[in-house]
């Protein structure tokens, strides 16, 4: 038989029983062995041979299963991989496991158990833990297999816990060991379908000021297409226009990459743990937190992959704490979004004492594009630090998630605007 088999070739069987080990048998314990023993030497004492072969058979059998258990997981090599390191909360994935029996010992049986993660499903179906059962692992054998995966939130998460068990082929003794193979899992928020706002035609975009944005090259001209309100007269192609009967604009080469920047403001989700009295009221207050949470976050990752996708560049900062809690770093405009959306899928409910991430953009020359600024709701800061800098800034927007009186002062629109239909969205941009 080769020693490189898949499980096809193997006789398995997966249960959604949680794999727990079973105590050994009390006539195979340590301490059973001097009782047996005992028993060998009465019988030797009174000659009776029936008592001296069943006691010496029993002390035989017992070194032999206690030798087997101790020797059952030595040289047992369990290796993972996942198909996927990174994906949104909602896509499948794939575990490719193998074991590697490197040692002369046969294993009638061996089991491999997963820990239940509440975020993630492995295999077919929702169960306590996954558990899979192998008979006959030979000698310098290795066997493979793939097991299905599905993430369901948002996260960092370490996958590489596994349990291993096995023993003597009657499984009157047993033994367990834990491994630890760290493969970290980075589960982006869920993706929704949303429409952006689309940018000024006249914007020169790397430009500092309130005027900030892309900056073009009109000599070059990259393309043509139908005239959009905003658009400048000299823009216009009045050949083309003439041949389509329809008003044509000129679009011109950027001379700087197009990029815009993004701040996540997450002060407005800090859960407040004793807020309510009755347990009741809490647990639904900290659910409804952590939804709104998710939904916020949600959408900026969509509208980030959107804009990606239109070949702009998006980078991203937030006064969010990451699960280590530690200080998120400053994501830069760059054609690679997965650093963006790592920082989302590290994100918590948690901001540092001394916020001043929004000031440290504008003071570290970060912010040469548009920005776009998402809160749960606009606050008195949000209006005092823009009406300090506004001289400074680029073209700033303001969304949030629920309404606030301080939202008309910076123009901010409801986080709704980017799940409306293209037609409203063009509208309040």
């Amino acid at each position: 038989m080769s020693a490189d088999q898949q499980t096809t070739q193997q006789e398995t069987e997966e249960t959604d029983k949680p794999g727990k080990a079973i105590d050994t048998s009390y006539f195979f314990q340590k301490h059973a062995i001097w009782v047996l023993l005992a028993f060998f030497l009465v019988g030797v004492w009174f000659r009776f041979v029936p008592l001296i072969l069943v006691s010496s058979f029993l002390i035989f059998l017992g070194f032999f299963i206690i030798a087997w258990k101790n020797q059952s997981l030595k040289k047992v090599q369990p290796t993972l991989e996942l198909s996927k390191s990174r994906l949104f909360a909602g896509e499948e994935f794939q575990f490719h496991a193998s074991v590697f029996n490197d040692k002369w010992l046969p294993l009638i049986w061996l089991e491999w158990e997963f820990p239940k993660n509440k975020a993630i499903t492995i295999g077919e179906e929702e169960r306590d833990t996954y558990f899979i059962r192998f008979l006959w692992l030979l000698s310098h054998q290795r066997v493979k297999w793939a097991i299905d995966g599905k993430a369901h939130r948002r996260g960092v998460y370490d996958l590489g816990s596994v349990k291993l068990r096995s023993g003597d082929g009657f499984r009157f003794a047993e033994s367990e060991e834990e491994h630890s193979l760290t493969k970290p899992l980075y589960v982006y928020p869920k993706l929704v379908p949303v429409m952006f706002p689309a940018f000024r035609p006249s914007m020169q975009w790397a430009a500092k000021g309130k005027n900030g944005g892309f900056l073009e090259d009109p000599l070059i001209i990259s393309g043509i297409r139908d005239y959009q309100s905003g658009d400048e007269l000299r823009r216009l192609n009045w050949r083309a226009s003439a041949r389509t009967g329809r008003l044509q604009t000129n679009v011109y080469q950027p001379v700087v990459s197009e990029q815009i920047m993004v701040y996540g403001d997450v002060s407005g989700f800090v859960m407040n743990r004793t807020l309510y009295d009755d347990q009741v009221e809490q647990k639904k207050y900290t659910t409804n937190q952590i939804e709104r949470f998710e939904e916020f976050l949600s959408v900026i990752a969509s509208v980030a992959v959107r804009y990606h996708d239109q070949g702009i560049r998006v980078g991203y900062a937030t006064n969010s704490i990451s699960y280590k809690g530690e200080k998120m770093s400053v994501v830069t405009p760059n054609p690679d979004l997965g650093q963006m959306l790592d920082v989302l899928a590290k994100s918590t409910q948690r901001v540092p004492q001394n916020d001043l991430v929004l000031t440290e953009l504008l003071f570290n020359r970060l912010l040469s594009g548009p920005l776009f600024i998402f809160c749960e709701s606009v606050t008195k800061d949000h209006v005092l630090w823009y009406q300090k800098y506004k001289q400074k800034l680029p073209d700033v927007r303001f969304f949030y998630q629920q309404e606030s009186v301080f939202a008309e002062k910076v123009s901010a629109k409801k986080l709704d605007i980017f799940l409306k239909t293209s037609s409203s969205v063009a509208e309040g941009s």
